[in-house]
C-alpha cells in the first residue's frame, strides 16, 4: 500500500453516488432521499443534487448514444436532507441534440434547483485547445489528504489530495484551488459523477481569503468534452482539478474550473457564479 493509499484508508468511509436510489414514481417524475452524509456548509451539496438531476434526465431519455455535453443549474434555495422530487421536461429531441429541463423540489415547496441539459452523440468537427494542462497531473509527494476536522461534510466521499499551496484561508495572492481525486467504487467517471465533481470543492476564494465568508453558488454550469462514458481511469490514477476565481465585484465572484485526465486530456470545464462577501 502506497503512502497516499494508507492515508486514504484512515479517512472516513466514503459514500458513492450509486448508493443513493432514484425511483421513478410517474412518467418523467423521480424521487430520492437526500442523505445527511452529503450535506455541505449550507444544506445538501448542490453538485450532488445536480448529479441526481442528470441521472433523472438520462433515464427519461433512455438513449445511451447521447451523453451529456452541457448543463446549467440554478440554485434557488437551500436543499435539506430528506425526500426530494425531480421533474423532467422534454424541450426538444432533434436528430442528434436533445434538450431537457429539470426542477427539484421538496414537499409542497417551490423548486429549489432548476436545470437545463443538452445531450448528444459526438460530432465530427474541429479539434483544438488553447487551454494548458496543469504542470502536475498526479499528486506530488507533498500533497495532503483533504479532510475536515471531525470527519463531517461531503468532501470526505472522494479520495482527494491538495496541492501544497492549496490551503484554506491562507491569504494567497490568487483564489486558485488545485487538487487530484478519483471516484469511489462503484462510481465511474461519467456525466453524473463529473457533474458532482465540478461543484465538489470548497470555493476557490477560500484560498485567497483569510477568514470564512459567504460563497454560496447561485449558478453552476458544466461542459463535458468527451463522448466516452464511462471515461477509463485505471487503479491508482487521479483526475487533476483546477478551480480559479478570476473576478469578484459587487458581492459576486466568477469561478472557472478544468478537469483533466492523467494523460493531459481536458475532460470537462465548469463555471460558477458565487456570492463573494
Amino acid at each position: 500500500m502506497t503512502q497516499l493509499e494508507n492515508a486514504s484508508a484512515q479517512a472516513r468511509a466514503p459514500q458513492a453516488l450509486a448508493e443513493t436510489d432514484l425511483d421513478e414514481v410517474a412518467p418523467r417524475r423521480y424521487e430520492a432521499y437526500l442523505p445527511e452524509a452529503w450535506t455541505a456548509l449550507q444544506g445538501v451539496h448542490g453538485g450532488f443534487v445536480a448529479s441526481l438531476a442528470v441521472r433523472a434526465v438520462t433515464r427519461t431519455m433512455a438513449d445511451p448514444a447521447r451523453t451529456l455535453r452541457a448543463a446549467t443549474f440554478g440554485f434557488l434555495r437551500g436543499v435539506r436532507p430528506g425526500p426530494a422530487t425531480f421533474d423532467v421536461e422534454q424541450v426538444r429531441i432533434g436528430r442528434s441534440l436533445a434538450t431537457y429541463h429539470v426542477s427539484v423540489a421538496q414537499g409542497d415547496g417551490p423548486p429549489s434547483v432548476v436545470g437545463r441539459m443538452h445531450l448528444s452523440p459526438p460530432w465530427e468537427g474541429a479539434e483544438f485547445s488553447d487551454v494548458t494542462h496543469p504542470a502536475l497531473l498526479a499528486p506530488p509527494p507533498g500533497a495532503q489528504r483533504f479532510v475536515i476536522p471531525g470527519g463531517r461534510g461531503h468532501v470526505h466521499h472522494l479520495p482527494t489530495w491538495l496541492h501544497p499551496e492549496t490551503t484554506m484561508f491562507a491569504g494567497r495572492a490568487q483564489a486558485r484551488w488545485m487538487a487530484w481525486t478519483r471516484p469511489t467504487d462503484p462510481d465511474r467517471v461519467d456525466a453524473e459523477w463529473l457533474t458532482m465533481l465540478g461543484d465538489y470543492f470548497p470555493p476557490a476564494v477560500t484560498v485567497r481569503n483569510t477568514e470564512p465568508s459567504r460563497a454560496v453558488t447561485i449558478e453552476y454550469g458544466i461542459q463535458i468534452h468527451t463522448g466516452a462514458e464511462p471515461y477509463p481511469l485505471e487503479a491508482g490514477q487521479y483526475l487533476a482539478c483546477e478551480m480559479h476565481a478570476t473576478h469578484a465585484a459587487s458581492g459576486f465572484a466568477v469561478e472557472d474550473g478544468t478537469i483533466w485526465a492523467p494523460d493531459g486530456t481536458l475532460i470537462a470545464t465548469v463555471r460558477q457564479t458565487r456570492l463573494a462577501g
